[in-house]
């Protein structure tokens, strides 16, 4: 019977990890959600022209929000900071932002077959804007800009302007140059000890030991398109 009983409380443990990894990241999607929505309607109460969509780096708030140490000692593949890289923020034309993160958990477990999966959280959150704009007030020319860049976007979901970043392990091949990343000069030479990963933006030219690090934020403002001199629209979606 001691075999079983061992046996049993083992999955039970297991389980109950699974359990605590789920609830960590569905609590980190809510609180970066939340920060995004919160953020939009601060942006709106300030008197400079346009109105911020985003400022704050949902994946830092994300990590802020989860128990890492528990994450990255458990079967999360990665542990928080491949969870953070792998979040993706989406504002929706109803005005709602929603965060996605795809995750993998591997769990080895003495005497039985390991377990993995793959799994999916999503949360939605209303922006707290103070209104609702109807589908004419969208249409009328409100445009998506960031700072120092020349176009105008139309769409808040255009690749564009979203960020996709990936995490690699794979160290040594973007330290010997093997790449066509060059190293961020804000966070990377100033890395401290041994590069377990490195963050990569798929639209960028440089690679990041640092996810908090201000090269992989943008901030994107709406603003009216009559008001904007000289600037053209995105090749993706402006036309």
């Amino acid at each position: 019977m001691t075999p079983l009983f061992l046996m049993v409380m083992l999955m039970l443990t297991t389980a109950g990890e699974i359990l605590m990894i789920h609830g960590q990241i569905a609590h980190g999607l809510e609180e970066a959600v939340r920060s995004a929505a919160v953020n939009e309607y601060r942006g709106s109460k300030r008197k400079n022209s346009g109105k911020i969509v985003s400022e704050v780096s949902s994946k830092t708030v994300f990590l802020s929000s989860v128990n890492r140490r528990f994450l990255d000692r458990s079967g999360l593949m990665g542990g928080s900071k491949a969870a953070a890289a792998a979040m993706q923020m989406k504002k929706n034309s109803k005005e709602e932002y929603v965060a996605t993160i795809t995750y993998s958990i591997k769990k080895s477990m003495p005497f039985l077959a390991p377990f993995s999966g793959v799994f999916q959280q999503k949360v939605r959150q209303k922006a707290m804007t103070g209104y609702v704009p109807d589908g004419d007030e969208r249409k009328e020319g409100l445009v998506y800009i960031t700072p120092h860049e020349s176009v105008y976007h139309k769409d808040l979901t255009c690749t564009h302007l979203a960020l996709n970043i990936s995490v690699d392990q794979d160290v040594q091949k973007y330290l010997d140059g093997k790449t066509a990343y060059k190293e961020c000069k804000k966070c990377t030479r100033y890395e401290r000890g041994d590069v377990t990963c490195v963050y990569v933006p798929k639209e960028g030219e440089a690679y990041h030991t640092d996810l908090t690090c201000s090269g992989l934020k943008r901030t994107v403002k709406q603003a009216d398109l009559s008001t904007l001199k000289g600037m053209k629209p995105c090749e993706r979606c402006g036309m």
